[in-house]
């Protein structure tokens, strides 16, 4: 059965609901019945009596999805083998917003080569080691999706 605690000028009562759905609806104030009728918004309450603010029950925790199977997690494209170089994938979803090296610049390890946006912050890049930039596979502006190819080294 719903119940409440509501404080009426400043004193408290218990308000139990028997049937919720039934019209009029009947709720029991300490022990005592009143029939009340749901009239627009408003409650009115036979033998009358002040409105007072009751507290909401308190809230359910919302359930946590199931976590997902290992088939559902998005995975990075198939590795590829040293004789194709080394490549730099995208380490999540976003947009790229500067590509910082061209086809045949020598990078450094750690260089930023470019730099993608996601969840509105920017994220630099960087190149894990040294070498020549043999492809750049993406464009400012481009979307790209986790695992995508962004740049490869030779």
């Amino acid at each position: 059965m719903p119940s409440f605690d509501i404080i009426i000028q400043g004193k408290s009562y218990r308000v139990e609901i028997p049937n919720p759905g039934a019209m009029p609806l009947q709720v029991i104030v300490d022990g005592q019945p009143f029939d009340v009728t749901i009239a627009g918004a408003g409650i009115a309450a036979a033998p009358a009596a002040p409105l007072a603010e009751a507290r909401p029950p308190a809230a359910q925790p919302t359930p946590l999805p199931p976590p997902l199977s290992p088939a559902a997690v998005p995975q990075p494209a198939a590795p590829i083998s040293a004789a194709d170089g080394v490549q730099i994938s995208a380490p999540m979803p976003g947009t790229i917003l500067t590509v910082e090296v061209e086809a045949g610049q020598t990078v450094e390890s750690g260089q930023v080569v470019c730099v993608l946006e996601a969840m509105k912050m920017k994220n630099p890049i960087r190149a894990n080691t040294a070498g020549v930039v043999a492809e750049v596979a993406v464009r400012a502006g481009q979307t790209v999706a986790y695992g995508d190819l962004l740049i490869r080294l030779a």
